[in-house]
């Protein structure tokens, strides 16, 4: 769950709502026990004015980390849809994986530069006020603020280097094992798996860390490993899905039984005669030529009250095209797959040039598809007995 505060470059930035948590606990942190410990003889305002200001700064140093990917991303033509910050840092949201090794490379190695930077130029005015004899609120909290986003900076880039999937060095890894073998589904695997044992490592060192009685050090790095667990899993799941569809397009699976509905017809009649009969969660909405124009959730149905809807039609709740995942006939699968992802929507409409429907692609043709070629490929590559 996130939400949008702005654009930078065309790029949406957006908010989980697991950054307020973690704001929160890491302005406690430095307010109550960082600060107080660096810079003695504060007041307590002062400690989380500093606390406050110091997190503030951390949050836009990740979003530079983030957009530093994106705009080397997009100087290679490659489309970057949001930026999400969340309870682990950032993730940028790409259209597509960079296959060419000197791509990802600097790609991956743009976001802990941009953070080794921050940290320099943090450590530079740092310098300039010690060197100085000023001795005042002002001048200490500013030496404060500084040395804590130069040393979190320090630490941000080189966490982001460790070679461990969904990380940056993750990715340089990968990277560098394509340059080397020439192969970037065999690289993938490696650096995955490498991801995963790292993963494991975090975890025991988290939990040894509890054990002696470190509980909030402990479950922080669990957590850590728990994140890199699941995402090295989730890439790898996603691109096994991926890899499994590829040379299929969509017109090859599509469904051409379809059953849509008029923008025009009442939200009682639909519910009685369309989602009702066809147990469906989700229809689409067409013209009278068969142009596609939108579609309508059993959700967005319900939603309006009952006594409402027999005078409510469907082209007031239904969701426009340009929210939906649309494709052409010939479009690669995967593509089309990822079109579905970013819109977040569980069905792909196959329509022509003129926007006609052709045909619907859910979910489960997808999963069905891939899991046959991904057992068809198992099958191929298992050695056959003497």
């Amino acid at each position: 769950m996130s939400f949008q505060i702005g654009r930078v470059k065309g790029i949406g930035i957006r908010l989980h709502f697991t950054l307020i948590i973690t704001f929160f606990l890491i302005d406690w942190t430095l307010s109550a026990f960082f600060m107080p410990d660096y810079v003695k003889g504060l007041s307590s305002l002062d400690y989380w004015v500093m606390g406050t200001l110091g997190t503030g700064i951390l949050f836009f140093s990740i979003l530079l980390h983030e957009l530093s990917h994106s705009v080397v991303a997009m100087k290679y033509n490659i489309p970057v849809k949001s930026i999400t910050l969340f309870i682990f840092g950032g993730v940028s949201d790409i259209a597509k994986e960079p296959e060419d090794f000197h791509q990802e490379f600097k790609m991956s190695i743009a976001g802990p530069l941009a953070s080794f930077g921050i940290a320099g130029v943090s450590a530079l005015f740092f310098w300039v006020l010690s060197s100085g004899n000023l001795d005042n609120a002002v001048y200490s909290v500013s030496k404060g603020i500084l040395f804590y986003v130069a040393i979190a900076n320090l630490a941000l880039g080189a966490f982001n280097l460790i070679p461990a999937f969904p990380l940056d060095g993750g990715r340089v890894l990968r990277a560098a094992i394509v340059r080397w073998k020439k192969d970037y589904q065999y690289a993938t695997r490696v650096a995955t798996s490498i991801g995963i044992m790292i993963s494991y490592l975090f975890m025991a060192f988290g939990f040894l860390y509890f054990l002696r009685g470190d509980f909030i050090g402990g479950i922080w790095i669990i957590l850590i490993g728990w994140f890199l667990h699941s995402g090295a899993q989730s890439y790898m799941s996603q691109f096994e899905l991926t890899n499994a569809l590829r040379g299929v397009v969509a017109g090859n699976i599509m469904n051409t039984k379809i059953i849509s509905v008029g923008e025009d017809a009442s939200m009682d009649f639909v519910l009685g005669n369309y989602f009702a009969t066809s147990m469906k969660s989700e229809l689409p909405v067409v013209d009278r030529e068969g142009h596609l124009i939108g579609m309508v959730t059993l959700r967005e149905t319900l939603d309006v009250p009952e006594d409402r809807r027999r005078v409510t039609m469907v082209k007031n709740v239904m969701s426009l095209p340009d929210h939906l995942a649309v494709v052409l006939p010939d479009a690669d699968l995967e593509k089309a797959l990822m079109e579905m992802m970013q819109k977040r929507v569980g069905k792909i409409f196959v329509c022509d040039g003129s926007r006609k429907l052709l045909g619907v692609i859910s979910k489960t043709d997808i999963l069905e598809l891939a899991g046959e070629r991904q057992r068809y490929m198992q099958q191929v590559k298992r050695p056959v007995p003497p």
